[in-house]
């Protein structure tokens, strides 16, 4: 596989297809298994690929080759241009073609015609007149007979292949000129295609459907509103609720998965600031020579603390606390000790965070009312 251009599909529906291009050899390869199934040997190189009663593929020369879809077999060449194919539609029983001539001075121009094909007879029908130059055609998938031909300059012309002098004309507003043409299956959508990446969309706004048998598109469930509450600082918070659930939650994640990053900056040396020259930018002072070269204090660290957390202490414990300092109301340190401390002994990571951690209660001889649940 060197440089694939074209495929179709073959006799065996959508699961075969047979891919080639400017190369010497054709492949079919089986969609479902994603492997080549086999390698045919050919003389021509083929850039576009139609399939109806057989493959019409397209070579380089201007030539069309219908090839058995079972055997891979040609069956007749048809020189439809005198250079090449720059486009060309297969629908039903019809084959139509826009390719280049050489004209004066070996340039080629598009031809002003567009070749017609019975495929069911392999034969040549009376081409399509276009003053301007085919560049693109497309057949219609509902209605047998008629194709839509384009130019590259936006002139459109909608033929009855039957009745070649009944044309319908359109005029596409383009900048520069058109790179591609392409009609939806449904047959009520024409997309066409520019040199400035803009593809306009030609169609009637109400009945404007692209696939022919299409299913609606999928959305997700409007999420219901919760009620709302009327928040005091009496507001129970067994009012607001929480779902059910029986698997562990996704917050509950595991230690191994924590990973730190980042760290908080190193504090300034004491000696340092009380030499410190004050300037308009800023200021500066002398190294004091306490660390090595490129040595970086690990401040994570330092700033951990590694008290494992402390049992709250019961209620007569604080009160005599309180009567020995004087002080009748609950001490802050208490909450601050009990709080601060996240690590456990040994240094480890707690599965859940501590204040969400249950509280083994510890007995007192004054039993369970000596036990502060607050």
């Amino acid at each position: 596989m060197t440089d694939l251009r074209c495929m179709s599909y073959t006799s065996k529906g959508t699961s075969e297809v047979l891919v080639a291009g400017l190369q010497n050899m054709m492949f079919t390869i089986d969609v479902e298994k994603g492997q080549v199934m086999r390698e045919i040997s050919t003389e021509d190189n083929y850039t576009i690929m139609r399939l109806s009663h057989y493959i019409c593929a397209a070579t380089n020369t201007g030539s069309v080759n219908f090839i058995d879809s079972n055997n891979f077999v040609v069956i007749k060449t048809w020189k439809a241009h005198a250079a090449a194919i720059n486009d060309m539609d297969a629908q039903n029983n019809f084959l139509v073609t826009c390719g280049y001539s050489p004209r004066q001075q070996q340039a080629f121009m598009l031809d002003p015609l567009a070749n017609v094909f019975d495929i069911r007879n392999l034969a040549p029908l009376p081409p399509i007149p276009f003053h301007a130059g085919a560049a693109y055609v497309r057949m219609h998938p509902r209605m047998s007979t008629t194709g839509i031909v384009a130019s590259q300059s936006g002139q459109m012309q909608v033929v009855d292949l039957m009745n070649p002098n009944t044309v319908n004309l359109k005029q596409a507003i383009v900048s520069t000129y058109l790179t591609g043409l392409e009609l939806a299956p449904s047959g009520e959508a024409l997309a066409l295609a520019d040199a400035d990446c803009s593809i306009h969309l030609w169609g009637s706004p109400s009945k404007l459907h692209f696939s022919e048998l299409s299913n609606p598109t999928e959305f997700a469930d409007t999420p219901t509103t919760p009620p709302s509450i009327d928040w005091t600082s009496e507001t129970p918070l067994s009012s607001i609720g929480l779902p059910y659930y029986r698997e562990q939650l996704l917050s509950s994640w595991p230690s191994h998965l924590i990973f730190e990053i980042g760290a908080p900056p190193a504090k300034v040396d004491p000696d340092v600031l009380s030499s410190m020259t004050l300037t308009e930018f800023g200021g500066y002072a002398a190294n004091p020579g306490k660390r090595r070269r490129n040595q970086v204090e690990n401040t994570r660290a330092s700033d951990n603390s590694d008290i494992p957390m402390m049992a709250p202490k019961f209620l007569s414990e604080k009160a005599r606390e309180s009567a020995n300092n004087q002080n009748n109301g609950r001490r802050a340190s208490d909450v601050v000790e009990a709080l601060g401390a996240v690590a456990l002994s040994g240094g480890l990571k707690a599965e859940v965070p501590i204040m969400y951690r249950n509280v083994e209660i510890k007995y007192s001889k004054f039993g369970v009312d000596d036990f502060d649940f607050e």
